[in-house]
C-alpha cells in the first residue's frame, strides 16, 4: 500500500514536469498598442440577381429598433374539423400542455 502511494505521487508529479520547464512569454507594452494595428475594410457586395428593395416594405430601415404593430401580418387559428375524436387515440390522462 505505500509503495502504490508513492507510486502514483511520482506519476502525478511526472505530469507536471512539463510545466515547470514551460517559459512565461513576455510581451512588450508596444506590441500591444491599438493604434499601430493597421485596419483593412472591405465592402461586401453580394449579387444575389434581383433587387431586393421589390420585396421590402415601403421605407424599410432594418437598423430601426421601432416595431410597428400594423406591421405584422395577423394570422387567424382555424380550428380544423377532422371528423372523428382525437380523444380516442389519446392516451389516459393526456395532457399536452403539460399540467
Amino acid at each position: 500500500m505505500k509503495y502504490q502511494k508513492y507510486l502514483v505521487l511520482a506519476f502525478v508529479g511526472a505530469l507536471f514536469l512539463p510545466m515547470l520547464s514551460a517559459k512565461s512569454a513576455e510581451i512588450s507594452r508596444e506590441e500591444l498598442n491599438l493604434n499601430s494595428v493597421r485596419y483593412i475594410e472591405t465592402e461586401d457586395m453580394i449579387g444575389l440577381g434581383f433587387d431586393t428593395a421589390a420585396y421590402l416594405p415601403d421605407n424599410f430601415d432594418p437598423y430601426a429598433d421601432e416595431v410597428v404593430v400594423e406591421s405584422l401580418n395577423y394570422i387567424e387559428d382555424d380550428v380544423i374539423e377532422l371528423g372523428f375524436n382525437t380523444r380516442d387515440f389519446l392516451p389516459e390522462g393526456f395532457d399536452p400542455y403539460g399540467r
